[in-house]
Order: C-alpha cells, then structure tokens, then sequence
C-alpha cells in the first residue's frame, strides 16, 4: 500500500516587475524572489501552487519570466490571481513553461481547486457565483478524494485591524458551502505576507510568508516586519492528515522603508 504524501510547495506574494531593479517599498522584488528560488532548487515536490501577486504591476513580462524562472524546478505549478495581478493577462500568457491554467488537479487521494477571489479595481476579495459553483460541482465530482482549496485573500479575521476588512467578503458564503462537505482538509491563500495557521470547523487555513516584504500581525496600522521571506512545504497523507512548515531563507534581502504606511 502506498501511504506516501503528496508534497507541496507554497509560494506567495512575490510582486514581480516589469522592471527587474524595481522595488516594492524599497525592496527589489526580483532579488528576493531569486533567493527563495534558490532555496526552492534544494526542495522535493510534487507540484507547487502560488496563492496570488504573482505580479506588481500586471504585465505579460512579469508573468514569463516568473513561468521561466520556476520552471527550473521541474515540476507542475498552477497559481490564482490576487488583487495586483491582471487576470485576463495571465489567462493569456498561461500555460508557458511548467505554469499550468488548470484550476481542478485531480490527484489518486486528494483534488486541489483553484478559485479567483478577484475583485477587479478592488483590494479585498470575493468569490462570485460562478466561483462558488465550480467549487460545489469540483466537490461533487470526486466525493471520495481528499480536498485542498487555494484562492488568494484570507477568509477569516487576523486580529489586524488595518487588514482584515481586505480580506474574502463573503467568507461565510464559503463557509456554509464547505460545512457540507467533510473530505475539505485545507484552505491555502496569500495576500497577508506572513505566516498564519488556523483550524475553522474542521479545516486547516494557512497561509505563507511573502517572497519580498512581510507584514507586522496583530497591528492596528500598515506595518512592515524585518523578517526573511520564505514558503511553505505541505505534505497531504492519503487518510487526509497534513503536515506542514514553514521555511525561511537565511537573510532579509533588502531594506524596506520603514516610513511605509501601504502600498
């Protein structure tokens, strides 16, 4: 018998640019993103899946070089947009390399769907109609398998003022959705740039440091955390049990404005 997991990576919140020597309140986004890549050469996975802010600024180039760049490592990677990405741009430039647009992986015990909590012109998210309902047919489809769901914004208050009204609207939406069906294990998503797990009505939430600048917890205003970036690596069993961690680089990489008050 097989009782091998399947290993995951998470990547996050890496706010590419157009520009390679941009910067994301002082941070060059594309350096820091190269050292966690680094660190990702040295990793065993099975797939990785990237939570949102894929890109800064939206553009086709950020997007290829982003494909190009993971796909040193060899494996499949499907990602959703978060409130910085363009959508329609990245359903135009993917698939390119290993950078899939599938939004439901069917695996022998587990399915990973992928949603779009995107509100255009808006930084909190949403899961529309459609959304919700590609969700419940996903569940439907394969009663059986395990289910892991990744979208970008957090769906449950952080006891961070500032940032929880950007978060999932109609998180309770999900919520009731999901109460419905017990094989759901797991909630990834980004946006927060830091670290965070919760247990909700029987599901694990994480969420995974950003590969450029990290946000300070539990504050009532915009605040920028002198911490490395990092990722995630999660390991999904068979029976439906996770086990998970993060992982940090050695070194901050660059030196954020301290003055920031948003971006």
């Amino acid at each position: 018998m097989n009782d091998q997991p399947v290993r995951i990576i998470q990547l996050s919140d890496t706010h590419l640019l157009e520009d390679t020597q941009g910067s994301l309140l002082g941070v060059k986004t594309e350096e820091s993103f190269q050292a966690v890549l680094q660190a990702l050469k040295k990793e065993s996975c099975d797939l990785l899946l990237h939570s949102g802010d894929l890109s800064q600024d939206g553009s086709a180039a950020t997007y290829i070089r982003l494909a190009k760049a993971l796909s040193a490592l060899q494996v499949p990677i499907y990602s959703v947009p978060g409130n910085h990405d363009n959508a329609k741009e990245m359903a135009r430039v993917f698939p390119c390399e290993n950078m899939s647009n599938h939004r439901h992986v069917v695996l022998k015990d587990w399915h990973l769907i992928l949603l779009n909590s995107q509100v255009p012109s808006a930084v909190e998210g949403y899961l529309d109609r459609s959304q919700l309902h590609y969700l419940e047919h996903c569940l439907q489809i394969y009663p059986e398998h395990q289910a892991l769901i990744l979208f970008h914004h957090h769906p449950f208050a952080l006891n961070t003022s500032w940032l929880d009204p950007l978060g999932l609207k109609n998180a309770d939406e999900l919520w009731k959705l999901v109460a419905n069906y017990p094989k759901v294990k797991v909630i990834l998503f980004g946006h927060v740039h830091m670290e965070t797990e919760r247990k909700l009505n029987g599901i694990v939430c994480y969420s995974t440091p950003s590969t450029c600048i990290q946000f300070k917890q539990n504050q009532s205003v915009f605040g920028l955390e002198k911490l490395p970036p990092g990722y995630r690596v999660i390991e999904l069993f068979p029976d439906g049990q996770i086990k998970t961690e993060v992982k940090r680089i050695d070194h901050y990489v660059g030196h954020f404005d301290e003055k920031a008050q948003g971006y």
